[in-house]
């Protein structure tokens, strides 16, 4: 089998046009429907149970629990795998943070385990989540093919490595995900219909994002890198100009639909964001207008790529502190035992709350994060907390937060997470109580029950502490966390 030792930056390459990956791919590609077909069978037998959770949101602070009672709290395999949740948190907090503006993410870095044959993030096993994920799902086909296109996805690497099919070195696996018909349709007919956000599987019809993630491989060790963008792409990357871009880059592109698109791992010898710039420029003559990461910009605007990373990059360092606070509140879930099928939802509360504090701070973050509907009630929030109109605003700010959008897959509800009012005489004792030092996150949790019986803990979290007071038997605890 002969390699290619060179793609040009101007020309990409199907990965299923080398007929040894291809063949190799469609063998993980039939096991991955036998899966599903498997579950299928299970869940018409009423066996939902012996089935693994589709998002195991917990599963990592559970490995970070393992290591500390293994190897102890602060040992390098705890602050390892601790490190792991934080890196979950902080992509989590970070998408959450730019949901409706593009972004840039930088490389993960996931390792290969020859023996296992197979990649890991923080002594977390790829491959398991991405089979995890494998079964069908009521009314949404299109789905079900995203998940079994991302199970080819994650070992399409190892396939080229292993078959030698390519010069590595410098070639990026490009995947493109788009929002999927179902979640606009889905989005379209709340809006219609007036009826609340719905969380819509993960997807943001409300910009119908678009993700593009390029694989980097190591040769020598096997180790790959995992790079990512999310842009808007309601207005100006729609699937047409996409696959336009992908014409101009010689890659076959007739009938490819969005699924069939997703499923086509492509070979490319440019960078993420110089394809980027080569959407844009599509993308502004199609629609004869400047455009700068999938957003108008003015005509003398200075488009610069490597500018926006540096500033994405900045942007998530800052965001650390609230990412931890997440992980603290994961770990914290975990400890209790709590239902990691309820946890996602539940998690996803957190964070809106956290955000929503957050982005009570400055408008334009607030419309970044939630829109302008959201960013006009907290604006109102923070007037009348200027006036020394406490109450009503903490209402106000109950109200907005119950109706502001989710960040992918809480489909309403409070999950049992109430805010505390830090400014009211309770909320003041409270803090005492909690021995507030500095930025922590106080919530009620109506869910999790004291050691007493009672459903009336008050939570304090930040990025290593966990503190918890009752206001039934006045227990107080205090744990580190990292």
């Amino acid at each position: 089998m002969s390699a290619t030792t060179f793609l040009p930056p101007q020309t990409y390459r199907s990965v299923d046009s080398i007929p040894e990956v291809a063949a190799a791919r469609q063998i993980v590609r039939d096991e991955a429907w036998s899966t599903v077909q498997e579950r299928e069978a299970l869940l018409r037998g009423g066996q939902e149970s012996l089935l693994p959770l589709t998002i195991d949101a917990l599963s990592t602070a559970k490995s970070v629990a393992e290591a500390e009672a293994v190897f102890g709290f602060g040992s390098p395999e705890h602050l390892d795998r601790r490190a792991g949740l934080d890196m979950d948190c902080l992509r989590l907090v970070g998408e959450w943070y730019r949901k409706l503006r593009p972004e840039y993410f930088a490389p993960l870095h996931h390792q290969y385990d020859a023996q296992a044959d197979d990649y890991y993030s923080h002594g977390y096993s790829i491959g398991q989540l991405t089979n995890n994920a494998l079964r069908p799902i009521e009314g949404d086909p299109e789905e079900v093919d995203r998940r079994v296109n991302e199970k080819v996805e994650n070992e399409t690497p190892r396939i080229l490595r292993s078959l030698g099919a390519i010069a590595l070195d410098g070639v990026k696996l490009r995947t493109i995900s788009e929002c999927t018909d179902k979640a606009i349709d889905d989005y379209e007919r709340d809006i219609k219909e007036g009826k609340p956000h719905s969380g819509y599987g993960g997807m943001v019809p409300e910009i119908e994002k678009l993700m593009i993630r390029d694989v980097s491989i190591d040769s020598a060790t096997g180790d790959r890198y995992v790079e990512q963008v999310a842009l808007p792409a309601k207005k100006y990357l729609q699937h047409e100009v996409i696959l336009e871009a992908l014409r101009r880059r010689n890659l076959e592109t007739v009938d490819l639909d969005k699924t069939d698109l997703h499923g086509t791992q492509i070979l490319a010898g440019d960078t993420i964001l110089e394809f980027v710039a080569h959407l844009d420029q599509v993308a502004g003559e199609e629609w004869c207008t400047n455009i700068f990461m999938g957003e108008e910009v003015p005509a003398d605007y200075v488009k610069d790529y490597d500018g926006f990373r540096e500033e994405a990059i900045e942007r998530q360092v800052e965001i650390t502190g609230l990412a931890g606070t997440v992980a603290s509140f994961i770990l914290d879930l975990e400890a209790d035992g709590y239902d990691p099928r309820k946890a996602p939802a539940k998690i996803e509360e957190f964070v809106k709350l956290l955000l929503l504090k957050e982005a009570k701070k400055e408008t334009a973050l607030a419309e970044n994060m939630f829109g302008p509907t959201t960013a006009l009630k907290l604006a109102e929030v923070v007037a009348l907390e200027a006036q020394g109109r406490t109450q009503e605003a903490f209402t106000l700010f109950e109200e907005t937060r119950e109706s502001a959008p989710g960040g992918g897959y809480c489909s309403g509800g409070s999950c049992g997470l109430k805010p505390v009012d830090e400014s009211s005489e309770e909320g003041k004792d409270l803090a005492e109580k909690l021995e507030l030092e500095g930025d922590e996150t106080l919530v009620r949790d109506t869910e999790r029950a004291c050691k007493c019986g009672k459903k009336t803990i008050v939570y304090a979290y930040n990025e290593d502490t966990v503190k918890k007071y009752c206001e039934s038997c006045h227990a107080f605890e205090k744990k580190k966390t990292k």
